[in-house]
């Protein structure tokens, strides 16, 4: 019970967060004021469009999709755009950047979404969003959307903070000292893609910055 209503409050001061930045966001992306972790930013996104190997037309669904950076270099490539968030004000610059986004108001640690995404995509992606989640929430993700919202031949491509392994993972909580958020979950590729493995899930892995990776996660019949 009190996990469940500490896990309430910090989403509320999340989402105020998120709303109050959101008018500065782009901007502090361009002048370089943001986190540590947002090291290797552009790189990430390029590669995370280019592992989802889209094809004009495909349904893409990017799960907080911010202010629409990521979902903006799918919309170059003729794609059928959805995007999710929490923040209405996050939401509300996505929809200004690009007009034929599907915005759509959903909190992912909400079970219960709108009936609209009541639907299959071809592609879910995701941007340094799932830290929010710990390894066996985001298995229970994975496996929810991949049942329930992912189309024949899909796959789920998530970019975030991550480290190939444990170890260097541990090597990197060391070195950022208190710039480490310990509420946090960052990945190592390792406990995730055996963790994946044990559940019938196939995930691989690219390192692309010092601190962030992307998964692809295919449900093992669909490989």
């Amino acid at each position: 019970m009190g996990g469940r209503w500490y896990k309430r409050i910090t989403m509320k001061t999340s989402r105020e967060v998120y709303n109050t930045w959101a008018a500065h966001y782009d901007q502090n992306l361009a002048t370089g004021s943001v986190p540590v972790s947002f090291d290797g930013y552009k790189d990430v996104l390029t590669e995370t469009v280019l592992l989802a190997n889209v094809q004009p037309g495909m349904s893409v669904l990017d799960l907080g999709t911010g202010t629409g950076n990521l979902a903006a270099l799918f919309e170059t490539l003729g794609c059928d755009l959805w995007g999710t968030d929490f923040s209405v004000n996050m939401l509300a610059i996505a929809h200004e950047k690009l007009p034929f986004l599907h915005p759509v108001l959903a909190d992912l640690h909400d079970p219960a979404w709108p009936q609209t995404l009541d639907r299959r995509f071809d592609r879910i992606v995701s941007a340094y969003v799932w830290h929010e989640f710990d390894l066996d929430e985001k298995l229970g993700l994975l496996t929810n959307l991949i049942d329930r919202h992912l189309a024949s031949q899909g796959r789920v491509v998530i970019a975030d903070i991550s480290y190939p392994d444990r170890t260097s993972r541990s090597l990197a909580h060391a070195d950022w000292g208190r710039l480490w958020s310990e509420t946090e979950y960052y990945w190592a590729a390792d406990e995730t893609i055996a963790a994946c493995h044990s559940i019938g899930l196939g995930c691989s892995y690219r390192q692309v910055s010092s601190c962030a990776g992307i998964f692809v996660f295919e449900a093992e019949e669909h490989k």
